[in-house]
């Protein structure tokens, strides 16, 4: 395996691809980072390599590479980010992209939250939030993480560009209420970008309408549930970080819950037009 770890780049993926094609007759799954390359390693066919090519960018343009030089049995899995909001396609037919904006979205959307929550959670406390709220945590997780998805999407499609050094979810989310300091959050990004406060919210108000999982981060919606489990929905120590609790979502993740995602449908229909590649595990 090249040893460049922090100097990746697309020519480096696609030189890793055929490196290893000289010895691996399989498949290569290549995927944007450490986290995801856990995920699929124990969801993997055993014929399939993975590649941590280390970002998005890396994925695409080592896939496209890879096309130009006519190398088969590589597929790429990106995150959709803003993709699918801006009606992106892929630029490969060697590339599959999540079918909300992230992994971990498409973790806080299956059973896997119910296992954290069972894990860390309070029942009673999770049965006070949803009678309070009128709502399960999911929706209200999802809830609370939308704000900071809809900035961030107004980011990426207006001008001037808004500064997002300042989004740090726990100093606009009170963990004692888990409530979202909305209002706050938009001023001091404004604030930080050299932005209208009142027009910053304006833009965000005259984004299209979208299905919310594509909208919100799932990297948010993770941080935004540690906070949730501090007080209102468990007690959960301080020491207990973001990490860890992505680490308990990517395990409790069914293959049913899998199964069920536009992700691994396309998956499998990647294998049926690039036999004999196989790239899930049966």
């Amino acid at each position: 395996m090249i040893n460049m770890r922090g100097s990746w780049s697309p020519y480096v993926v696609a030189a890793e691809v055929k490196m290893r094609r000289t010895q691996h007759k399989g498949a290569f799954l290549v995927v944007e980072g450490r986290s995801d390359w856990v995920f699929w390693k124990t969801r993997r066919h055993k014929s399939c390599q993975l590649v941590n090519a280390e970002g998005k960018h890396n994925v695409v343009k080592g896939i496209q590479r890879l096309d130009e030089e006519d190398i088969s049995g590589a597929l790429g899995v990106v995150d959709s980010n803003h993709d699918y909001l801006a009606g992106t396609d892929p630029i490969s037919t060697n590339l599959v992209a999540t079918d909300a904006h992230d992994m971990e979205c498409l973790l806080c959307r299956s059973s896997a939250l119910d296992k954290v929550l069972a894990e860390h959670g309070d029942p009673d406390k999770i049965t006070r939030f949803e009678k309070n709220h009128g709502t399960d945590v999911r929706t209200g997780l999802l809830e609370r993480a939308l704000v900071f998805g809809q900035l961030r999407w107004a980011a990426q499609v207006d001008e001037p560009k808004i500064g997002l050094a300042e989004i740090r979810i726990p100093r606009f989310v009170d963990e004692t209420t888990w409530s979202v300091d909305a209002a706050g959050l938009i001023r001091t990004v404004a604030q930080e970008s050299s932005n209208d406060a009142v027009v910053l919210e304006e833009r965000m108000a005259q984004l299209p309408s979208a299905d919310p999982w594509y909208v919100a981060n799932g990297h948010d919606m993770v941080e935004i549930l540690r906070l949730g489990l501090r007080k209102v929905l468990g007690r959960i120590s301080s020491t207990i970080g973001q990490d860890r609790i992505a680490e308990l979502l990517r395990a409790g993740t069914t293959p049913s819950d899998l199964q069920s995602t536009g992700l691994w449908r396309d998956m499998r229909a990647w294998e049926g037009e690039n036999v004999p590649y196989l790239v899930l595990a049966d």
